[in-house]
């Protein structure tokens, strides 16, 4: 286990985040190799349509993920306690609700799957890849919560090191499922889904072999099949609003993705490889945020909370250097770096990209203090404030479309996002800022009365 409750608080999240960083580099080479054999291959209008049901897709997987990142949080506060039988009952809680929640999902989304996608306003001609690819995806949700859970899990105890080396088995299974089911097995989006999905299952079922024999805290036995009510619900209090608060942000995602797919096939293209080259050039920026929930939750556990607020301040730095620096490169070059890897020929869609890179990349820097300063919420158990910024973001992702899309077309989708950031960031510091106060009132009252 990787204990971060004692040292150098920049040294401890800066060694937590590079197996990250170097995991996101693999994540990003396998998102980068799926877009451009999907773009390569089966064309523009492939990527557009798994752009346009993205946001609803996120609205099902988000809530899982959220899920997911909730419960470990609590394993983490636990492994902060070294109370070995609370992290046994914490992980059994995780499964229990994993299982519950997946079954649930999984069922609704394929039973309502063609009036959620009627309902999207979806240009005709991606209609049909669209849904196809929303149908695959739904029956998958297991193997994502179950890859979820258990990564997530070796998180939770500062295992960086094996948390890489099962996520980089993850892309490298998942980009030869990519070969196999879109060159060799022609089933085209269909096929990038269940790449991932056959990915995802295997590995988990690697990382449960490896936990089961490393940790004997992860076994699960006969014992384990009775449900403990009061481990349950804390285990729901902290991590549903937390799958919520991902749901909520794509509630908002879901109606900026209507409006703009009434706006063609062409601007729906350019917002998809906008998005999904942002979504690659940030993501180093959720592992800073995600160093520094496990940071913040296993000191919280352990009662450093002095520690906490250190850490926030080394992972702000950091993140401010990198978002300035990949914003200002998105900038100038982010439509060159869009033609070189899609093959790009369509002058309106590149526009569009064009468009979308110089209206949210110098705004990184807002995105950057946004993760840092949730997942420290979150870490230290404070789900109320991320919830509210939640809402905030969907605020803004559904108003701002939905008011100015007629009058300014494209641009309104694409400022809805640094608009939204900066809504979720001025909540967050607020909480950060009323959360840190209590902790020092608290500290000076116990420095008094000792």
């Amino acid at each position: 286990m990787g204990d971060m409750t004692t040292g150098s608080p920049l040294k401890l999240i800066v060694h937590f985040t590079i197996p990250l960083l170097v995991g996101n580099i693999f994540q990003q080479l396998y998102s980068l190799v799926d877009t451009v054999i999907v773009g390569r291959t089966l064309g523009l209008s492939a990527l557009g349509a798994i752009g346009a049901v993205g946001s609803l897709t996120f609205f099902v997987q988000g809530f899982i993920l959220g899920i997911a990142s909730g419960l470990s949080l609590i394993l983490a506060q636990r492994f902060g306690t070294r109370n070995e039988e609370r992290i046994h009952s914490s992980f059994v809680a995780s499964v229990w609700i994993a299982l519950a929640m997946v079954t649930i999902l999984t069922v609704t989304s394929i039973l309502f799957a063609n009036p959620l996608l009627t309902a999207m306003n979806i240009p005709p001609e991606l209609f049909s890849d669209s849904k196809d690819f929303f149908v695959t995806t739904m029956l998958g949700l297991a193997g994502l919560m179950f890859f979820s859970l258990l990564v997530n899990s070796l998180r939770s105890m500062g295992n960086t090191h094996q948390l890489l080396f099962f996520t980089v088995l993850s892309q490298i299974f998942n980009i030869a499922f990519d070969f196999l089911f879109i060159l060799v097995i022609p089933l085209g989006v269909r096929g990038v889904a269940l790449a991932t999905i056959l990915s995802q299952l295997i590995v988990g079922i690697l990382c449960q072999n490896y936990l089961s024999r490393k940790v004997p805290l992860f076994k699960l036995n006969r014992n384990d099949l009775k449900m403990d009510k009061r481990e349950l619900n804390l285990h729901l209090n902290i991590s549903f609003p937390i799958g919520m608060q991902s749901s909520i942000i794509s509630i908002g995602s879901i109606v900026l993705q209507l409006k703009l797919n009434g706006l063609g096939a062409a601007a729906v293209e350019g917002h998809a490889i906008g998005a999904k080259i942002e979504n690659m050039a940030t993501m180093p920026l959720v592992s800073f945020g995600v160093a520094t929930a496990t940071y913040a939750a296993q000191n919280f556990g352990a009662g450093n909370t002095e520690r906490i607020w250190r850490g926030v301040r080394a992972s702000s730095m950091i993140s401010l250097i990198y978002s300035v620096i990949v914003g200002s490169l998105l900038f100038f070059f982010g439509k060159d770096l869009a033609i070189a890897l899609f093959n790009a020929e369509n002058g309106e869609s590149i526009a569009y990209i064009e468009r979308y890179f110089k209206m949210t990349s110098l705004l990184y820097v807002v995105l950057s203090l946004l993760f840092v300063f949730r997942y420290t919420l979150q870490g230290m158990g404070k789900a109320v404030a991320p919830t509210i910024a939640g809402f905030m973001e969907m605020i803004m992702r559904m108003f701002v479309p939905l008011l100015f899309t007629g009058l300014l077309g494209f641009p309104a989708i694409v400022l809805s996002h640094p608009l939204a950031w900066i809504g979720s960031v001025v909540i967050l510091t607020y909480a950060i800022w009323l959360v840190r106060e209590e902790d020092r009132s608290s500290r000076i009252k116990r420095f008094i009365t000792s």
